[in-house]
């Protein structure tokens, strides 16, 4: 259902069939996907099957650079757009979606390779198609003790994760910080590297974030602007202990002091991680069904939620964190941590400690997940509603790390979703100086009506989060006009700065149109 707000656009006329005839021999068998069945799998995954948005028209799967510069020229010459995704595995944002249906879909799944290891700087050189799984096997299989940080469903690309702004939970868990070097394949076919890598021979590539003069890696992150083929990315040494904690809450309203609370513990270090505040019904639902608590029509009654909040290990808010590092230090840590939540009346707090460099194998995917081991049990929360066709939208906005933020975030989403008769499911990411509100708008994607209100509820908050000054750091498909439409300053300085950028690196406008909102000259009405 495609946005009813977005910008007025023309989209020009083209034909797959040439430059499908053309890529044929330059892809082999393997490399172009054109069978309905194929193809499917690349639309949002979310989508009710009804709705023909964002449909690709073929799948390139390039295995080489080489591979991908020839697609780019079949491209150009053919002028043809090419939505490009790593693992395309981004699903509550439209997974690997082209936004101009009809596209050619470049996935980098099979460019999978883990080109380097730097066990001393504790650093890796990774291809688009590595997936966390595929990183972390490769670390052990190689005998490696290094640490990685992963978000909650590793099966997603560390690049695509990167680029898209995503998080993990270990003290390395703002991904785009631990970046350090690319090498581009611009529209045109150019190979760009960034950073100490535009030199021959560099030895600081994967060690040194910048070069001399301005750094290019920022412009090729939730953009249209060029195919990102390598990266380098920053991983860390084993922490001689590992204390993974969890803080329950009684009250909804606990919330606005835990995170005052929280805020200088996160700004000194004291928590090295990224702490996840999860509310009760999305905690819930890594376990459980909906109908296994109620079955009744509209938002789930407070009465129930308390309920699932009175459940063991369980409250209306639950944090998960964890302290790393020597055993002494991380135990005084622990103590600071335990008298600061112990001012919030009623407040639980728990922990593990394990020795980090003789793991044992962990039952908790939050605790491995916040050990960087990558895992899918997390997935169970899409299917609140519809089981296995259960699907979601991330609805995620930024914010200071305050009481007054946290409350205004937590009431907009869920006044909006429980006004669509959708249940509130919430999740605050927290960093050091900032926090993710994520929105879970989780709904039966093969109940129209239902999927209907949950993206009408996506849109209205887009405009009302904007009017309390918060704004989504990234986008669903679906809003990505929307979303770049709030950025207004100075009459969207912003998106006019990055449609020039656009029009000088992709003239025939090829590479990823539309995609966070920025249109070619072509597609501008």
């Amino acid at each position: 259902m495609s946005d009813q707000d977005a910008r007025p656009l023309r989209q020009p006329t083209f034909d797959l069939g040439p430059a499908i005839e053309r890529l044929r021999s330059v892809l082999g068998p393997e490399g172009l996907l054109t069978a309905d069945a194929e193809v499917a799998e690349f639309r949002d995954p979310f989508q009710h099957p009804s709705w023909r948005d964002f449909e690709p028209g073929a799948v390139l799967m390039p295995s080489s650079v080489e591979e991908v510069q020839a697609i780019l020229r079949v491209a150009n010459e053919c002028k043809v757009p090419v939505w490009t995704s790593s693992q395309g595995r981004n699903n509550g944002y439209g997974g690997a979606a082209p936004r101009v249906s009809g596209s050619l879909v470049l996935s980098m799944r099979r460019m999978n390779r883990v080109l380097e290891v730097d066990e001393v700087n504790a650093a890796v050189l990774v291809e688009p198609g590595v997936r966390f799984f595929d990183l972390y096997d490769h670390l052990r299989a190689t005998g490696s003790k290094l640490w990685m940080s992963v978000p909650d469903l590793g099966w997603g690309s560390v690049v695509g994760n990167t680029l898209d702004h995503g998080v993990g939970y270990t003290p390395i868990g703002d991904h785009v910080g631990q970046q350090c070097g690319m090498e581009v394949v611009l529209a045109n076919g150019e190979i760009l590297r960034t950073g100490m890598g535009a030199m021959d021979n560099a030895r600081a590539t994967l060690v040194h974030k910048r070069n001399c003069g301005p750094s290019a890696d920022g412009l090729f992150m939730q953009s249209n602007y060029g195919i990102v083929t390598k990266m380098g990315m920053w991983l860390m040494q084993p922490p001689d202990c590992y204390m993974p904690g969890w803080l329950t809450l009684r009250k909804d309203s606990d919330l606005e002091l835990l995170l005052e609370v929280l805020r200088p513990l996160m700004m000194d270090g004291t928590i090295p991680n990224q702490p996840m505040i999860i509310n009760a019904v999305c905690a819930m639902s890594a376990f459980a069904g909906r109908e296994q608590w109620y079955t009744g029509a509209g938002p789930m009654p407070e009465a129930v939620i308390d309920d699932i909040a009175r459940q063991p290990g369980f409250g209306r808010w639950v944090m998960r964190f964890a302290l790393y590092g020597d055993e002494t230090i991380v135990e005084r840590q622990r103590e600071i941590v335990q008298d600061a939540f112990g001012t919030i009346p009623g407040a639980q707090v728990s922990f593990s400690k394990y020795d980090g460099h003789a793991m044992p194998e962990l039952e908790n995917p939050h605790e491995r997940v916040q050990a960087g081991i990558p895992s899918m049990a997390l997935d169970r929360m899409t299917r609140w509603y519809g089981g296995e066709k259960g699907g979601h939208i991330g609805f995620s906005c930024a914010a200071p790390i305050t009481g007054r933020d946290g409350a205004a975030l937590r009431d907009l989403v869920r006044t909006e979703l429980n006004g669509a008769g959708l249940d509130y499911s919430g999740v605050i990411i927290v960093s050091k100086r900032s926090m993710i509100h994520v929105g879970l708008v989780v709904f039966d994607t093969e109940d129209e009506g239902q999927a209907n209100n949950a993206y009408a509820a996506c849109r209205a908050m887009v405009r009302s989060a904007a009017q309390m000054g918060y704004g989504e750091y990234r986008s669903h498909l679906d809003f990505m006009d929307l979303v770049a439409e709030q950025y207004a300053f100075n009459d969207h300085a912003q998106r006019r700065f990055n449609e020039r950028i656009k029009d000088v690196l992709d003239p025939n406008g090829i590479l990823s149109p539309g995609k966070q909102g920025i249109w070619p000259a072509a597609y501008r009405a």
